[in-house]
């Protein structure tokens, strides 16, 4: 047991009668203070004063009856205190959360009166993305035959030994980028349209939550077409890879084109435009970024623009076709057929 200035050690006595006879032993006016504490060998303590080297421990004053009436925690170590704040810190970011989704609530709930509001919210903006993407096709359509009818005047240029001219050449490579601007353009709309039915398909969810409502029964998704242009698109995570694939990919073309190929190049692959109704053309396209060494195959399928043509165009036959490119792809790459991103 430690001793110093009226410190004593615990004895075999009543906690009471120790307090009063240390209290007896203090000199006047101090006994006012009396403090107790256990140190880290488990020894008690008695004293008017802490030491210095004891004040981490936890302590309680004691009046001269013995009762306490002041308790102080010991000192917390540097790990419990990085504990507290790092607890701290996790409360204040769930309380800013659960604002910051009341918020969300309030937000949803003065935005739409009813379930249809929201669907018909989505729908709308579905239909728009559907029809820029229409307004794109129809940009390739265009271009498609623009740079079908340049490599003629080309190979008839050629034929007759007279030399192409550098402008020339320089509009066909123009022409063909653009055409890999547009399948880049319609893979972004695509992802938006699937954006967009994610969060409100989280909306509509949360709706029924805070208004208490049950799913309706054979609830039908409306504005989403038969067939998304993402099932058509093959990611490829090296050049390695990308090369393999896209050999299978002209070989695809080959196989499912039922007009002639008329573009091969190392990021397009092209056939005619098609003339008859049942007539498939089919153009891929590689889409790299710079600073990835992979790339996106984008299978694009077309059939006539005609009655006739459209309905071919959603026949069983033709959607295997569409469907089949990832998975006979991603079989042969190696890449099992991976969603793009």
């Amino acid at each position: 047991m430690r001793r110093g200035r009226y410190s004593y050690p615990m004895q075999p006595l009543p906690v009471i009668a120790l307090t009063v006879a240390v209290a007896l032993l203090l000199p006047a006016g101090v006994a006012a203070k009396l403090y107790r504490w256990v140190d880290e060998e488990g020894r008690v303590h008695y004293s008017d004063r802490v030491p210095p080297d004891q004040v981490k421990q936890a302590r309680t004053r004691l009046d001269a009856r013995g009762i306490e009436v002041e308790k102080v925690d010991r000192a917390k170590t540097p790990e419990e205190l990085a504990r507290e704040e790092e607890l701290k810190r996790l409360k204040e970011e769930e309380q800013r959360l659960i604002e910051e989704q009341r918020q969300k609530d309030r937000v949803l709930l003065r935005t739409f009166r009813t379930e249809d509001d929201i669907l018909m919210t989505r729908d709308g903006k579905l239909t728009t993305i559907d029809a820029s993407i229409q307004i794109i096709r129809s940009n390739i359509r265009r271009l498609k035959l623009k740079l079908a009818e340049m490599q003629r005047n080309a190979a008839n240029l050629e034929r007759e030994g007279r030399k192409i001219s550098a402008n020339y050449l320089k509009e066909i490579e123009n022409t063909r980028q653009q055409l890999k601007n547009y399948y880049t353009a319609i893979i972004r709309k695509e992802q938006s349209k699937e954006t967009i039915r994610q969060q409100y398909a989280a909306d509509l969810e949360r709706f029924r939550e805070l208004k208490n409502l049950a799913p309706k029964p054979q609830e039908k998704e409306q504005g989403l077409p038969e067939h998304s242009l993402l099932e058509t698109v093959v990611r490829c995570d090296s050049k390695a890879a990308c090369d393999r694939a896209w050999q299978q990919a002209e070989a695809y073309v080959r196989k499912h084109a039922t007009t002639r190929l008329q573009m091969l190049a190392d990021s397009i692959i092209m056939t005619a435009a098609p003339l008859r109704d049942d007539d498939i053309s089919i153009t891929v396209s590689r889409i790299r970024n710079k600073e990835d060494p992979g790339a996106r195959l984008f299978m694009d399928l077309q059939c006539k623009e005609s009655p006739r043509g459209r309905d071919f165009c959603n026949t069983g036959e033709v959607d295997r076709i569409r469907t089949g490119f990832r998975e006979f792809l991603g079989e042969v790459s190696g890449s099992g057929g991976k969603q793009p991103q």
